[in-house]
């Protein structure tokens, strides 16, 4: 089976989720993908006062939910999650198949980076679109293997890191990307944002690896989208070549765990 991957770099308009709603609508009648991939917390912006923000996102949720349901497609959307009087850092996945969410788990809490505004999730997800499993991070969450590696075991074929990665980060992005497709033989869609946001640069370079942690397309740092391809046939044939999930060591109590 195969599934076409749109990275959806794009630049988010901060604070006016209807105009990245329609963006996001642009992309669609645009570009030809099975699952469109935009950055972290797009829908509002990523700065934006979040807290003002909850009836416009959940709103645009259900529009974006039913579209994806009128043209057969899937939209993975960086946006903040209302429950409860929190707000999440989350990932919103609409599809035909069923709509599902992930929080951020590892939220920075360093410099101009710092999320003190959101609560932090305490769960993997793997979502599905057309048969095909996909896994989540946000960001500062690729830096802990677990979080993907959970997918991946559980039957993820491609993990999705969304970001608002600047240029000094790049270097460190540059080298665990990579790392993180081989170490889970899966591909790997990362989606980062561009334009300034709170005086830094955001440094674009999204892509697409393959299962070998090799670069498929690279958005390099202006406005694009770009679009690769899943193949779960291929990556059957290059699980047999590198057996990492299936000999993980599942019957170990790790961390010291009881």
């Amino acid at each position: 089976m195969k599934m076409t991957i749109g990275l959806c770099q794009i630049e988010a308009a901060i604070g006016d989720v209807e105009r990245n709603m329609d963006r996001t609508i642009e992309c669609l009648d645009s570009y030809d993908a099975d699952v469109y991939v935009f950055p972290e917390l797009f829908l509002t912006g990523y700065g934006a006062d979040y807290s003002q923000l909850k009836e416009k996102v959940e709103s645009s949720s259900r529009v974006l939910s039913d579209t994806c349901r009128d043209r057969d497609c899937a939209i993975v959307m960086g946006a903040p999650r209302y429950q409860e009087g929190l707000v999440y850092n989350s990932i919103l996945f609409y599809s035909p198949d069923g709509d599902a969410y992930y929080d951020k788990i590892h939220l920075a809490r360093f410099g101009i980076y710092s999320e003190h505004m959101f609560e932090a999730g305490n769960r993997p997800c793997i979502a599905h679109h057309h048969g095909i499993g996909i896994g989540f991070c946000i960001c500062y969450d690729i830096f802990f293997p677990e979080t993907l590696h959970a997918a991946s075991v559980n039957g993820a074929s491609l993990n999705v890191c969304l970001a608002a990665s600047a240029e000094q980060s790049k270097p460190f992005l540059d080298t665990v990307l990579p790392t993180r497709a081989l170490e889970n033989v899966s591909y790997m869609a990362y989606v980062n944002n561009i334009g300034i946001v709170n005086g830094l640069r955001m440094h674009g370079c999204s892509r697409g690896l393959d299962p070998f942690g090799r670069t498929l397309v690279d958005c390099h740092t202006d406005k694009c989208v770009m679009t690769f391809t899943v193949d779960t046939e291929d990556l059957a044939e290059k699980r047999m070549v590198r057996r990492h999930l299936e000999d993980f060591r599942a019957d170990i109590k790790w961390y010291g765990e009881e």
